[in-house]
């Protein structure tokens, strides 16, 4: 199943900051933002959207987003969702699901899901995010980019608490494959040393954009 890990996305620092605040909540039942089927097997806690913590949190996510070429390189964003933040006690869990394709409320196609765990490894146990036949643990500040359109969920968190921030992205290049061979290209390029070379992958990759890229 296909799916990438950018490490440290955000500092130490940054996570610091958002687990303190994330500490006072306030929290409501995760279940009011997912779909008719997923809110069936959904069983977590949400950050109120509408709290001035929520804003505060997600600037700091989105600021590290907007800094990470990793993560431009990989999603290719064109538009991207309002930031969850999720909270998992002893005994919650998000049962197999696929994600929505079009989020209404924010005129949004889910291309991709991106997954970024703010607790340490050691601190809680279970609550591994399982994309496919992966279960996916990472450490605080790390996340997981994945297809939108994998079966996925998260397993019963068995001790401690898991914090994680969750959104949905909109591509430039809406089909999975062909990102991926861009992605491709685009590691290929920064590891070339030969300049002719690696202008004529760059090329390629450019091209291939035209073609594939929707405005």
């Amino acid at each position: 199943m296909s799916f990438n890990v950018i490490k440290q996305l955000l500092s130490a620092e940054q996570v610091a900051l958002l687990r303190k605040q994330l500490a006072d909540g306030p929290w409501l039942d995760g279940r009011a933002t997912a779909g008719p089927e997923a809110a069936r097997v959904k069983n977590n806690l949400q950050l109120d959207l509408s709290s001035p913590a929520h804003k505060e949190l997600s600037d700091v996510v989105k600021g590290a987003l907007h800094a990470s070429e990793a993560f431009k390189a990989l999603a290719l964003p064109r538009r991207m969702s309002g930031i969850l933040f999720s909270r998992y006690e002893p005994g919650m869990e998000y049962g197999r699901h696929t994600d929505d394709a079009y989020r209404a409320l924010e005129l949004l196609r889910a291309d991709i899901a991106v997954t970024v765990f703010l607790s340490d490894l050691e601190s809680y146990e279970g609550g591994a995010l399982v994309v496919g036949d992966s279960a996916v643990r990472l450490a605080a500040g790390d996340a997981v980019v994945y297809p939108a359109t994998t079966i996925h969920g998260v397993s019963t968190v068995t001790r401690g608490t898991r914090w994680a921030a969750v959104f949905w992205v909109q591509s430039l290049v809406r089909d999975e494959s062909r990102r991926e061979i861009l992605y491709t290209l685009q590691s290929v390029i920064a590891r070339v040393g030969a300049p002719a070379l690696s202008l004529a992958l760059s090329r390629v990759q450019q091209n291939l954009l035209r073609m594939w890229v929707e405005p």
